[in-house]
């Protein structure tokens, strides 16, 4: 009887594992917008009524390539994670994608995850703000030596004599590495300011409003406000049409849909707020893997590429990606953007993989990490 029961068992996990694989990556729904994808509309979407996994994806000519992951083990690593993940032992996993050797190997999504639904990325977005700064570099629309200039410098309707003291020494590396020194009395005083005034007048208030600087104040602090001062940059050096140019250089190269929109002060919101396709993340993280190149061709300024994955500045947050070591007793290199809710776009470039996963957590922002080292870091590794 137990026999018969653990035959029944097996017999059912392979007939749904060959339905999940046959059919294609749930889409959104028919007339809804994926331009229009904000974090509100997403708490729209309906549940899948079951998770689709494949360890073999499919090819969606969007310029991912595709591989075949049937190494042994996978599958009952792929069973033990839906059971788990059916019992939300990861709270609201959405996608989670694996990719090797520069080939996608594997692919989920469950709940409000869609294969053509951006989905919010919430701190990530100041990982996509530093991909845009890499693509304006490789442009030349910025250099390498200007990442040790002032900030200022680049704001040319700043005027220089209300500003604090100390300001004037904040350059964009500061502000990449979250060292601006930027401080203010009261938490709501950028908010205010950002409610009324916008671009460059928003960064004149903001220098005259913060408290003065000096080099022992510029001291690491998480801030939305640094991601910004770096956009805002970007924007002036695309003449005030930065989105335009989000959209013809970043965007329409991956060959994606995307939504993000502008804050009040006129200019994309950097500090969360954008919304992307977990095959996108899965593009731009290949992309930095490969040095810059996208499909193979320049892309990304191979210079700013190369400091965003040195292994050698140690753990922290450099250049809006996080470093720090994880997995196998943390040994293994793992640079990633991570957003709240249980977002990440990471590489690990000593192993040449890619890993994206989307949630809607409440907190539980390692809880897709959680479900990797459970089940699937340990085959990928070997």
């Amino acid at each position: 009887m137990t026999l018969n029961k653990t035959l029944l068992s097996a017999v059912n996990f392979l007939i749904i594992s060959v339905n999940l694989l046959a059919q294609n990556p749930p889409s959104l729904d028919q007339g809804v917008d994926p331009k229009n994808q904000s974090s509100k509309e997403q708490k729209k979407i309906k549940y899948l009524k079951a998770p689709y996994l494949s360890t073999s994806p499919k090819d969606l000519n969007d310029g991912i390539a595709v591989g075949q992951w049937n190494n042994p083990g996978v599958q009952e690593a792929a069973e033990a994670f839906l059971a788990e993940d059916k019992k939300s032992k990861y709270q609201n996993l959405d996608s989670l994608l694996i990719a090797k050797n520069g080939k996608l190997i594997f692919e989920m999504y469950n709940r409000r995850g869609r294969v053509n639904g951006p989905h919010y990325t919430m701190s990530v977005t100041k990982t996509m703000t530093s991909v845009c700064l890499a693509r304006a570099i490789q442009l030349g629309l910025l250099s390498i030596s200007d990442l040790d200039k002032p900030v200022i410098d680049f704001m040319p309707e700043i005027d220089r004599s209300k500003i604090q003291a100390g300001v004037e020494s904040i350059t964009l590396r500061d502000a990449l590495f979250m060292k601006s020194g930027l401080r203010f009395s009261q938490k709501s005083t950028v908010l205010a300011l950002e409610r009324k005034y916008q671009k460059q007048a928003y960064f004149q208030k903001v220098f005259e409003a913060t408290s003065p600087i000096s080099q022992a104040s510029k001291e690491y602090k998480y801030s939305g406000l640094d991601a910004t001062m770096i956009m805002m940059i970007i924007d002036i050096k695309t003449g005030g049409q930065v989105q335009k140019w989000i959209e013809a250089e970043v965007t329409n190269k991956l060959g994606t849909v995307y939504c993000w929109n502008d804050k009040s002060n006129a200019l994309p919101a950097c500090g969360a707020g954008s919304n992307f396709t977990s095959r996108t993340l899965l593009k731009v993280a290949q992309s930095i893997l490969d040095g810059g190149k996208l499909n193979g061709k320049p892309w990304l300024s191979p210079e700013y590429v190369q400091l965003i994955v040195d292994s050698k500045k140690g753990d922290g947050y450099f250049y809006y990606f996080h470093n720090r070591k994880k997995f196998s007793d943390d040994k293994i290199n793992f640079i990633s953007g991570i957003g709240a809710g249980g977002q990440y776009m990471s590489i690990l470039p000593h192993n040449n993989i890619v890993l994206v996963a989307t949630s809607h957590n409440k907190k539980a922002i390692g809880a897709p990490l959680k479900a990797l080292e459970e089940h699937f870091i340990k085959l990928l590794i070997k």
